[in-house]
C-alpha cells in the first residue's frame, strides 16, 4: 500500500495578463530552482486539480508570468486564476541549513524564550525588507519580523518556534 503523496504550493495565480493566456503568479517561494527545467506543474483549486504543461515562465516585477500548452487566450487563463501551482514535496529544491520553505513554518506554536505561547503562525507576509509572521492567538494578532534578533529557534521536529519579543512588538 502505497503512502499518499504530499504536494507544495509553488505560487498562486492572481490575475490573467495580456491577449495571449499567460497569468500572474504571486510567488509562495523564494527558491526558484523548483521552476527550472519542469515540464509539468499541478495546478489546484478547491477539488479541480489539472496538469498543466509549461511553455514558458518569465519574470514580471515581483511576480511570474506562467504560459501553458493550451491556455492561448485571456479567457483561458483567467479560468487558472485563483488556483495554485504544485509540485510534489519530494521534488523539492534542498535548502541550505537555518532556511526553510513556508509550509514548514506555516502552522508552528510560537512561544516566548520565557515559554510564554503566543499563537499559531498562521500567514507569512512578504515586505521590501524581511518576511514578517502573523502570529494569531484567541483573535488577537502579532506580527513578528523574520529576523535573527526575534526568531531565536525554529524546532520543526517539536511544531514549535521560540522567539524574543523586542520592544514594542506585543
Amino acid at each position: 500500500m502505497g503512502s499518499k503523496k504530499e504536494w507544495v504550493a509553488l505560487s498562486r495565480l492572481v490575475k490573467a495578463h495580456g491577449v495571449r493566456g499567460e497569468v500572474r503568479g504571486v510567488l509562495l517561494t523564494d527558491v526558484l530552482e523548483n521552476f527550472q527545467g519542469r515540464l509539468t506543474i499541478r495546478w489546484r483549486r478547491e477539488e479541480d486539480v489539472r496538469e498543466l504543461e509549461i511553455e514558458g515562465i518569465r519574470p514580471h516585477g515581483t511576480l511570474l508570468l506562467f504560459k501553458f500548452k493550451g491556455v492561448d487566450d485571456r479567457g483561458a487563463a483567467q479560468e487558472l486564476v485563483g488556483g495554485t501551482l504544485e509540485i510534489p514535496l519530494d521534488e523539492l529544491a534542498p535548502l541550505p541549513p537555518g532556511e526553510y520553505y513556508w509550509y514548514q513554518l506555516l502552522g508552528l506554536k510560537v512561544y516566548t524564550e520565557e515559554g510564554e505561547f503566543l499563537g499559531v503562525l498562521e500567514e507569512i507576509m512578504e515586505t521590501a525588507g524581511h518576511d514578517v509572521y502573523v502570529v494569531r492567538k484567541e483573535g488577537q494578532e502579532i506580527l513578528l519580523p523574520a529576523i535573527k534578533e526575534v526568531v531565536r529557534a525554529i524546532l520543526l521536529e517539536e511544531g514549535r518556534m521560540v522567539v524574543h519579543l523586542l520592544e514594542g512588538l506585543r
